[in-house]
């Protein structure tokens, strides 16, 4: 996991998140948007980690309320995002490279890159997919089959508060690299829009994981929670 954002009020929290994964933590330029200063580098969490007093306080925080109309959020501006999120994919970290790309080379092992695009465009990898366990071959000529996935779905941020947001908060949070992971099509078509009380990883060993990315980023985006979703993310939680 790469996970780490300067001067944040939720420092705890992205430190205890960093402590859980015992990985490095590479230090990222936020962009300079409204919600400058977003959680950056999410990635991959290490399943079989400790329980997260954080997480579980964080999850304690969020506003519990049910889902809002998605009257508004339309669909169609390419790769799945919606058009109120902005089109896919800027480059809010200003490093030259589009987000898609950016979360490709932090998930993939075994990275390629085009020659000529200042090491930008992946063209070839193996992803270790969280969600399923299972390791996948990216090849720039499929890339349709290693996705990048909304942890928390845009459709579920616009029913849960991002309806109300300003247009560049939206467009951070739909490119906010703590809320985007590689992962395969068939997951990430299984996934859609749905919430924790109706989906989970299939990698059951992932699932305390997942939770704790999803309270991370609503706690920073104060996006609600149903009753029964906050019930599942504690479930998950607790699985640590």
């Amino acid at each position: 996991m790469r996970f780490l954002r300067i001067g944040s009020p939720t420092l705890l929290a992205l430190l205890v998140l960093v402590l859980v994964t015992g990985c490095r933590v590479d230090v990222i330029p936020s962009a300079s948007t409204p919600s400058a200063g977003a959680p950056v580098g999410v990635g991959h969490v290490p399943a079989g980690t400790l329980a997260s007093p954080a997480a579980i306080a964080a999850l304690a925080g969020l506003r519990v309320r049910a889902k809002g109309s998605l009257a508004g959020y339309e669909r169609g501006c390419g790769h799945g995002q919606g058009c109120v999120f902005g089109p896919a994919w800027a480059d809010i970290d200003h490093n030259g490279c589009d987000q898609r790309n950016d979360v490709l080379r932090r998930d993939l092992t075994g990275v390629q890159v085009r020659p000529g695009t200042h090491g930008c465009v992946v063209v070839g990898g193996t992803l270790e997919d969280p969600y399923t366990g299972t390791a996948v071959r990216f090849r720039k000529a499929d890339a349709g089959a290693v996705p990048i996935d909304h942890v928390v779905p845009l459709a579920a941020a616009w029913v849960q508060g991002a309806v109300t947001w300003p247009a560049a908060r939206r467009v951070q949070f739909a490119n906010d690299p703590a809320n985007l992971m590689a992962t395969t099509r068939e997951e990430n078509s299984a996934k859609g829009d749905s919430t924790a009380e109706e989906w989970v990883p299939r990698n059951r060993s992932y699932g305390c994981s997942y939770a704790t990315v999803v309270v991370t980023v609503k706690q920073h985006y104060a996006l609600s929670v149903t009753r029964a979703e906050a019930a599942a993310l504690e479930t998950l939680l607790r699985t640590c």
